[in-house]
């Protein structure tokens, strides 16, 4: 067989894949896990039933697997962040990073949060270890820059409590808005720096 024809249909297998996933996802998040019917998938997909069956067997596996795909494409994009160089900026840099990343996946954080969706509690909890290593690693790095002013380990815990996504939800809905960012990051430099 000819290389550019299978490379072709594998391109054209991965955009069905990402538009059955994009479609599954967005179909969980209007009508939940238990309301989610297979056929509306297909239907926003553009696919026929059949092939979402192909995919997946089931609901859960259908949604677990568009859970799984889009955390791990998130935890990609995440772990390559590294603390800046100044240890003034490391904290901000990191209040930036979760903002980006609240503000562009939040339609996944809400789902893995609120939806019901059976094995979305283990999804969301890989994402948080990922996210536990970026402050660890923020907080090592203002360490050895002796800016610390509380222990490490409470440092990384505090990060931890007022970078999660249940605070990102409740600042940038409620009064602080687009101000939460700033305020979230004043609040962790005068909390850990000296």
């Amino acid at each position: 067989m000819r290389t550019y024809v299978l490379r072709g249909r594998a391109e054209a297998r991965d955009r069905v894949s990402a538009t059955i996933d994009r479609a599954t996802l967005r179909e969980l998040r209007v009508r939940g896990y238990d309301e989610l019917r297979l056929t509306d998938v297909a239907s926003r997909a553009g696919v026929a039933l059949r092939t979402l069956y192909l995919r997946a067997p089931t609901k859960r596996v259908l949604v677990l697997g568009a859970l799984r795909r889009r955390a791990a494409a998130l935890a990609r994009r995440v772990e390559r962040w590294q603390p800046p160089a100044q240890s003034a900026a490391i904290l901000d840099d990191l209040v930036v990073l979760h903002e980006r990343t609240y503000r562009t996946d939040r339609q996944l954080l809400e789902i893995l949060v609120g939806s019901g969706t059976p094995g979305a509690e283990e999804v969301l909890r890989s994402l948080d270890r990922v996210r536990l290593v970026l402050i660890r690693r923020a907080v090592d790095a203002l360490a050895s820059a002796g800016s610390l002013r509380a222990r490490s380990e409470d440092a990384t815990a505090l990060a931890h409590a007022m970078l999660a996504y249940p605070t990102w939800r409740a600042a940038l809905t409620g009064p602080a808005r687009r101000r939460a960012p700033r305020l979230i990051g004043s609040a962790l430099r005068a909390a850990l720096l000296l």
